[in-house]
């Protein structure tokens, strides 16, 4: 009776605490993701050694962890709610951001992480709450010329003003400037052949100009880092040239904006980068 009794008295003790625990907070340990990151050339396939990686916690809008790939790896330790870039600089490379977000399951329940600009190779338990990721981020050689067409850059007819929408984009070659602080470009506005050429031209050159402004006003970038330039319809990619019937689409294509790489360097020394 008495030991009945004894245990009785011990479980109802063992609830009490495990009540009193729970009700101050107490959780399981955070999920977390050790995320290893190998670096390449986009062009040659190489391992890129040297190059720094910076770990930015979005989140908390800080510096989470830096380091330098001496062995052909880095490797960060991520926690599940935050939203992280990772950015990767070598000098004659255009930086790379990259982007693990660890919080977008707040936003659709079916996703465990969301990333951008990261190749996933492997990923496995580890344990203890933690997940291995393995990846990959290509970075790519700075270049003479170079040149990279703009998604997304839209204006109303015959207008150069800056909608909103192409205010997004233009905020993304704000980023490309302040993370490559050493390229100087040139910002290319192009339309396709309907309307006079001499008016395609005009018509260019204020859009060119339009978006320049924007990203100097907007983004504290040297005006002496970013020159327009309006093509009109004199670099059509397809067919689509006066008296060419077109689709749409076809004509949409040669409408266009298009950054070109015309100078680097490097604490102010020029570069030679043909």
């Amino acid at each position: 009776m008495k030991n009945t009794l004894l245990k009785t008295s011990l479980m109802g003790l063992f609830c009490l605490i495990s009540t009193f625990i729970f009700s101050q907070g107490m959780k399981e340990p955070a999920k977390k993701y050790q995320v290893k990151i190998r670096v390449y050339d986009k062009e040659t396939q190489e391992e890129l050694t040297g190059a720094y990686l910076k770990l930015i916690n979005l989140t908390k809008n800080k510096l989470a962890d830096s380091t330098v790939v001496l062995d052909g790896y880095a490797t960060f330790m991520l926690e599940r709610g935050f939203d992280y870039d990772i950015v990767g600089q070598r000098t004659r490379y255009l930086t790379k951001r990259a982007n693990f977000n660890a919080a977008c399951y707040l936003q659709d329940p079916q996703k465990v992480f969301c990333i951008a600009g990261i190749e996933i190779e492997n990923m496995s338990r580890m344990g203890g709450g933690t997940d291995l990721i393995e990846g990959a981020i290509g970075m790519k050689r700075i270049k003479l010329n170079d040149v990279f067409k703009v998604e997304n850059i839209h204006y109303d007819f015959n207008k150069a003003n800056i909608r909103p929408d192409a205010a997004k984009e233009l905020d993304k070659l704000i980023q490309l400037l302040t993370d490559n602080a050493g390229i100087s470009v040139e910002l290319g506005s192009h339309t396709d052949s309907r309307a006079g050429a001499d008016y395609n031209i005009s018509l260019s050159q204020k859009r060119a100009e339009a978006a320049v402004d924007y990203i100097v006003n907007h983004g504290k970038i040297a005006k002496t880092r970013i020159a327009a330039k309006g093509y009109g319809e004199s670099q059509l990619i397809n067919k689509c040239a006066d008296g060419v019937t077109c689709s749409e689409i076809e004509h949409a294509a040669n409408r266009r904006t298009e950054i070109k790489i015309t100078g680097y360097a490097v604490n102010g020394v020029p570069i030679d980068i043909k």
